[in-house]
């Protein structure tokens, strides 16, 4: 059975890192643990490397990071029709004024006269989620008008759908800007996150985010070490924290149309690693296809002898991470907890 290995102290060695980066920017750290399936002891080395908060999409994970971390802010990134069961002091993160009101409708229904906490999510480049831009003071100020709920900023996201590289700075600066807009106009916005890990390219070059900025979300550095923009190694990282181990099943020479090759097949594929890409700690191996069960590797010719029932260690892609993580074909192996 395929084996994901997750280095617990490099997690927190990671996002300490990826914390000290930020606090030289005058930002703090949310860390998100949707990657992880919000496993509380990777959350635990997150908070120990320094992040002020957890962020997750799915009910049940900040269900139980709640259980497990019950003084920890939580964030629920994922955009609301019906909102869980959340304790007062969690954000939820909302883009329309009817996400806004079903979060007021059933905070009050579970704890009346208690405001529930909410960050504004606009639209800044990736065309994924978030208000357009004309459209923020409108849902911003409704939100404002409703006294079960109270607005704590302003947030974005870029470079996971459709987001270039080259819009990156243009997306940041646009909610930089948004913000800006509603102190003139009086509404209390004291937060405002800017964004990922696609960011921490840019600080590490030195470059400085807009002053309006206090915090990104940060989930892929804090795993693998690197942005999520350009997938460069962070400065102070000590790389992925996250091994794939996977079985050799066959090795041979295949003959081809382009001669004789050898192969190896190894125990892990598409229902494991989705669409994921993967990189072989061995440099003479590389991917030539992956099929729902096998994923078929390729040895350089005059490199390592390959043995089957021995095992091959990969570095997952952020998505295959994801994928690995919730595939019940992979066991999980936490260590140094």
């Amino acid at each position: 059975m395929p084996e994901l290995r997750v280095d617990l102290p490099a997690v927190a060695t990671n996002t300490q890192a990826v914390t000290r980066l930020l606090q030289r920017h005058g930002l703090q750290l949310v860390a998100v643990t949707k990657g992880c399936r919000g496993e509380p002891r990777v959350a635990k080395a997150m908070l120990a490397g320094g992040a002020i908060a957890l962020a997750d999409t799915r009910d049940d994970n900040l269900l139980r990071l709640r259980a497990a971390l019950p003084g920890i802010e939580l964030h629920r990134l994922h955009l609301p029709s019906v909102v869980g069961r959340f304790v007062a002091g969690d954000v939820t993160y909302v883009s329309s004024l009817e996400g806004a009101r079903a979060v007021a409708a059933l905070g009050e229904a579970a704890e009346p006269g208690t405001r529930r906490r909410v960050m504004v999510v606009m639209e800044s480049g990736d065309l994924r989620e978030g208000v357009p831009r004309e459209g923020v003071l409108g849902l911003t100020a409704s939100i404002v008008d409703d006294p079960r709920l109270e607005l704590v900023g302003l947030a974005t996201n870029y470079a996971c759908f459709r987001g270039k590289p080259e819009g990156v700075r243009e997306s940041v600066a646009i909610v930089a800007e948004a913000a800006r807009e509603l102190r003139a106009r009086g509404i209390l916005v004291g937060r405002v996150s800017g964004g990922n890990s696609s960011l921490l390219g840019l600080l590490a070059a030195g470059e400085d985010l807009p002053s309006e900025i206090t915090e990104l979300r940060c989930g892929e550095a804090l795993l693998l070490g690197q942005d999520a923009l350009e997938h460069r190694p962070l400065p102070g990282c000590c790389g992925p924290a996250c091994l794939l181990r996977a079985e050799v099943l066959e090795s041979y020479t295949k003959r081809t149309s382009a001669g004789k090759r050898r192969y190896a097949l190894l125990g892990i594929g598409r229902q494991d690693l989705g669409a994921g890409a993967v990189s072989f700690l061995e440099p003479e191996l590389h991917e030539v296809g992956r099929s729902s069960d096998y994923l078929v590797v390729q040895i350089q010719e005059g490199g390592l002898k390959i043995a089957v029932g021995t095992t091959v260690e990969m570095i997952p892609s952020y998505e295959a991470l994801v994928a690995a993580w919730t595939s019940p074909y992979v066991d999980l192996k936490l260590v140094g907890s």
